[in-house]
């Protein structure tokens, strides 16, 4: 009983603080995190008091976490006989992490909370973490601390696209969960995510989470006010975004989008070997190769040599697990599109779809999803959007 009560707090604990994995530090010349130290002490309690038949059960539940466990497997047996090569250790590694951990702690989630109304119940507590974690970071920006030329809001030693990718979630979640269940202080975490996202300056989260909005709401059928509403929002947005990344695009020599021609232009040319699409890269070689190839490649300095990511979710999938991880990411993305048409009612699954199609699309110019914190995410909402069970309407909770 004890050990039980003790799995719970420590589960809490880690999805409250999911970005305790900004408190970095070393284990010998390997980097880590306090996240990852949460998360094993966490696993070390649910593994005490979980039967080994019933965690072979649990594979057989979470089709998603399973999946992901065979093509990480089976991206690392390609690497071991060469056919891909690990030109980077560190970041294999690094990834292997981020992977192992990810699928640690949604499937800790997953099977400590076995109903529809403990699971959204575990979404609220993630959503006041990053409510608390964003307020912190404005104000530890406000202080002077930790601040780009642009005044853009950050996390503590985080970017602002990373940070707004980490709030979107939640202020979609709060949103819907406003408008379905009426919760005024709902209404009130939607409106200061939304206030945070705005200050991070991320036109790919503004525009993407206002996509996936009015996909909500034309489910729900919008009234002619709230269409006028939405479609004044929409037109200065779109003004915005063109504003502030077309207009530059045209009219200077370097923007985000002129750098994330560079990193299509290269990973194209990756892509023409047939051995890259049916292989991949192999996990986290990306910016290796970005790195060692690039100058060959587009005959000229790129913009910017130390790439992370493609910056596009399908070259993500296809460069980490080759054409096997292209099938695995299309699958998630129709079982989200069919869910969208054929739920009945603003349920789990509904709203995990339309999260996850909210990091498929914003994930089109931006991918910072291999790193402790958008790894849980994105790998919760992947297995929650394919669920068979089913749930109650939101409303009913």
């Amino acid at each position: 009983m004890f050990l039980n009560t003790l799995n719970k707090i420590l589960l809490i604990i880690n999805i409250l603080f999911i970005q305790s994995y900004l408190i970095r530090f070393h284990i010998g010349p390997y980097p880590s995190n306090l996240q990852e130290i949460l998360i094993a002490v966490n696993a070390l309690t649910f593994l005490s008091i979980t039967p080994i038949k019933e965690i072979f059960a649990g594979l057989k539940r979470h089709r998603v976490i399973t999946l992901l466990i065979g093509l990480t497997l089976l991206t690392s047996i390609i690497s071991l006989f060469e056919i891909t090569e690990i030109i980077n250790q560190l970041t294999y590694i690094r990834h292997l992490k981020f992977t192992f951990f990810g699928l640690a702690l949604s499937f800790i989630f997953l099977e400590t909370f076995r109903s529809g109304q403990e699971r959204l119940a575990g979404l609220r507590i993630m959503g006041i973490g990053a409510v608390a974690f964003g307020i912190f970071s404005a104000i530890y920006n406000l202080l002077g601390f930790n601040v780009t030329h642009d005044y853009r809001l950050l996390g503590p030693l985080d970017g602002a696209i990373s940070m707004a990718f980490y709030l979107a979630p939640f202020f979609i979640f709060f949103t819907i969960d406003f408008f379905e269940t009426k919760k005024k202080i709902s209404l009130a975490f939607a409106l200061i995510l939304a206030i945070l996202i705005a200050t991070t300056r991320s036109m790919g989260t503004i525009a993407g989470s206002l996509a996936i909005l009015i996909i909500y709401a034309l489910k729900k059928r919008m009234t002619k006010t709230t269409l006028i509403i939405t479609a004044t929002i929409s037109l200065f947005i779109v003004a915005l975004i063109f504003y502030t990344k077309i207009l530059p695009t045209l009219n200077t020599n370097y923007s985000s989008l002129d750098e994330r021609r560079d990193i299509w232009q290269t990973s194209m040319t990756f892509l023409r070997e047939p051995k890259n699409f049916i292989f991949g890269l192999g996990l986290g070689q990306f910016e290796e190769n970005y790195l060692q190839n690039v100058y060959l490649i587009l005959g000229r300095p790129p913009l910017d040599y130390h790439v992370l990511h493609p910056h596009n979710t399908f070259l993500l999938f296809i460069f980490n697990y080759g054409i096997a991880g292209l099938i695995f990411i299309s699958w998630l993305i129709y079982n989200a599109i069919k869910n969208f048409f054929q739920s009945s009612k603003i349920d789990l699954r509904f709203i995990a779809s339309l999260i996850f199609l909210y990091f498929a699309l914003h994930g089109m110019i931006d991918t910072p999803f291999f790193r402790n914190d958008l790894l849980f995410l994105l790998i919760l909402f992947m297995e929650l959007l394919v669920k068979n069970q089913k749930e109650h309407s939101i409303q009913d909770f």
